[in-house]
């Protein structure tokens, strides 16, 4: 008999387009990898069970499409994220530019809720143009995790959803 649900979590993925959100999500849930996806169009969701010390929790994650015509309908996506995960590519420091703008626009929604700040495409050493410490910086200035992660690989990517998961059950624990 599969152990009952306790706790429902929704996580929102943010982020410019091409960083790797849709890919992070299908890596996480189906173990799958693709080299040519297409840019989300406005949302898509997946949902997994995780557990987490013997806590089944079903994250509902969503990919938020990263389009200038969608901005103003971000707040609208983001209501009821009890987290968020802040992607950018490691070979983009455009990318990691963009990232202070979602990360405000998620908390003026949501309020404080656990973010995490995500280097995506880890594996391209040789491209990488981010310093592991200028997003350190950026991920600590939000008060925010951080974690680096390759969704073509699968590496951290587990570790980077257990990450947010934990966070989520601490958060609401530190409310109650």
């Amino acid at each position: 008999m599969e152990a009952k649900i306790e706790y429902k979590f929704k996580v929102s993925l943010l982020g410019e387009a091409g960083v790797g959100k849709t890919s992070l999500i299908l890596r996480f849930v189906k173990n799958f990898f693709k080299d040519d996806l297409k840019s989300t169009i406005g949302t898509n969701f997946m949902i997994k069970p995780v557990t987490i010390d013997k806590t089944r929790l079903q994250l509902l994650i969503f990919d938020i499409g990263a389009q200038k015509i969608f901005t103003s309908m971000r707040a609208k996506y983001f209501q009821g994220s009890g987290a968020a995960i802040a992607v950018f590519d490691v070979t983009s420091i455009e990318s990691l530019h963009a990232l202070p703008e979602w990360i405000m626009s998620v908390k003026d929604v949501c309020g404080n809720i656990p973010i995490v700040v995500v280097g995506n495409k880890a594996d391209l050493v040789n491209q990488r143009t981010v310093s592991r410490n200028d997003a350190e910086a950026l991920a600590s200035r939000f008060t925010c995790l951080y974690e680096e992660t390759s969704a073509k690989t699968g590496e951290r990517v587990e570790a980077l959803f257990e990450k947010i998961a934990r966070a989520c059950l601490e958060s609401m624990n530190s409310c109650t």
